[in-house]
């Protein structure tokens, strides 16, 4: 129950029915006292993402809950390295960079664009073709549903995606408004805006240096490559570069690359699955792996269901690993899959305080220790605490994971408690908010009972 809701039907019960002050206390008691047994559902949480580039650090903070198949698409490819580095299907490492500045041909309005091309540095020579430099557009997924709102609109500052006429054509490739382009991006020819998904809430100072930088045309016949390359492409006509000599020709090094996104990363999961993790943005992930078959079969030859229970790891065991400065409160990781099959439970693998040996053990959110997960729309929250249970590893701000979300249901039907399905029991109320609500409604019966008592003096 919402705490402000109880309050106001205990007064409205006590306007309409002119009871007593003694009946106001009593159903306020018990009113208030339900509202804070019950379980109270986990306040909306938006992912903020790290993206640094060789201009700067930017932070963005995406909108999870208003646009949430735009924001797990970004983080699909975002956690698979295709903004910044990955390995090309012919094993060469490539780099994303920002490959669009945008302006007089793009309906006039001013953005920086990423996320569709990248570049092979392939002049160390090794197994590649020696002294060359190879451009290339991403891997891309299907397109996804166009989600665009007018209460999000291309403002200064905001990302969004980019697209063709089709509405429904957005795959990798996003842009970050420099200007106020609502006028143009939030309806272009009745096609369906371009929807945004996110907001720049530190580093649009880079955003706005990287908007500044001379831009070249890779399709010039007058252009030039300081090493050989496969350039032209006709995308590349509005290229931001830093430091470019045209009399050498563009380097790697002229261009703005997108190094890493330190706190998204994504594994693939046993049946083919996308599982991405992210994280606040002081933490940075070292690795996400779902463990091979062979160590899975034998951590799973350790585990026992509860009593009536089957227990399905339909996606396998992750694993994973991040750093940064763990505040004493905790971080929180948050769980996102593809997979269609929804889990309804959470267990983690290792030592906890009671028991030292690694062991599975039901990691539902625990307020005691401020650690556990929660299920919150399509999304796990796992809360850690450095030490606590769940992480693995003693070091001092560093976390190591091993665990599963699971499908639980029950294998035999009981009138009893026991026989209903283990659901995740969302965390207890950790807002302040409520509090103070409640507190004002405290002093306002009291402020009440005293203006009564005065008026009947």
């Amino acid at each position: 129950m919402n705490i402000s809701r109880a309050i106001s039907q205990v007064t409205f019960f006590r306007r309409r029915y002119h009871q007593s002050w003694m009946c106001l206390r009593i159903s306020a008691c018990v009113v208030l006292t339900a509202a804070f047994s019950l379980p109270q559902p986990a306040a909306a949480t938006d992912t903020t993402v790290r993206m640094v580039t060789t201009l700067g650090t930017i932070d963005i903070q995406l909108f999870d809950d208003q646009a949430p198949i735009t924001v797990a698409n970004f983080l699909r490819y975002a956690g698979s390295g295709y903004y910044s580095t990955y390995t090309t299907s012919q094993g060469a490492p490539a780099v994303g960079f920002i490959h669009r500045r945008a302006t007089i041909n793009f309906d006039g309005v001013s953005v920086i664009q990423g996320g569709g091309y990248a570049y092979s540095d392939l002049r160390t020579g090794g197994n590649f073709v020696a002294n060359y430099v190879g451009y290339s557009h991403v891997p891309t997924a299907a397109p996804i549903q166009n989600e665009f709102s007018p209460t999000r609109s291309n403002r200064r500052g905001t990302i969004a995606m980019a697209k063709t006429a089709d509405p429904n054509s957005a795959t990798s490739e996003w842009f970050i408004n420099l200007d106020d382009n609502s006028a143009a991006l939030d309806d272009t020819n009745n096609s369906g805006g371009f929807t945004v998904f996110g907001q720049v809430i530190s580093g649009m100072n880079y955003v706005d240096d990287i908007g500044n930088l001379t831009q070249v045309n890779t399709t010039d016949p007058s252009f030039t490559c300081s090493t050989p390359c496969n350039l032209p492409i006709a995308a590349l006509n509005e290229v931001p570069v830093n430091n470019y000599n045209p009399s050498t020709g563009l380097d790697p090094s002229n261009l703005v690359s997108v190094t890493s996104i330190p706190n998204v990363i994504s594994t693939t999961t046993l049946p083919g699955y996308l599982a991405t993790f992210t994280t606040d943005v002081d933490m940075t992930f070292g690795y996400a792996q779902t463990l091979p078959q062979s160590i899975s079969t034998t951590l799973l030859d350790t585990f026992t269901p509860p009593p009536n229970k089957t227990v399905q790891f339909n996606d396998g065991i992750l694993r994973f690993a991040m750093t940064g400065v763990v505040d004493p409160t905790g971080r929180i990781v948050t769980l996102r899959n593809d997979d269609p099959t929804t889990p309804n439970h959470y267990y983690a693998y290792g030592p906890t305080a009671d028991d030292l040996t690694p062991h599975w053990y039901d990691f539902t959110f625990d307020s005691t220790t401020g650690t556990g997960a929660e299920f919150v729309g399509n999304k796990i929250l796992l809360h850690f605490v450095d030490g606590q249970r769940g992480d693995n590893d003693p070091t001092v701000n560093s976390i190591i994971h091993i665990g599963a979300p699971v499908l639980m249901t029950d294998t035999v039907t009981s009138t009893s408690s026991s026989g209903c399905s283990i659901a995740a029991t969302p965390s207890p109320m950790r807002s302040s908010g409520d509090w103070i609500v409640v507190s004002m409604f405290l002093a306002f019966v009291a402020l009440v009972r005293r203006r009564a008592h005065c008026d009947r003096n």
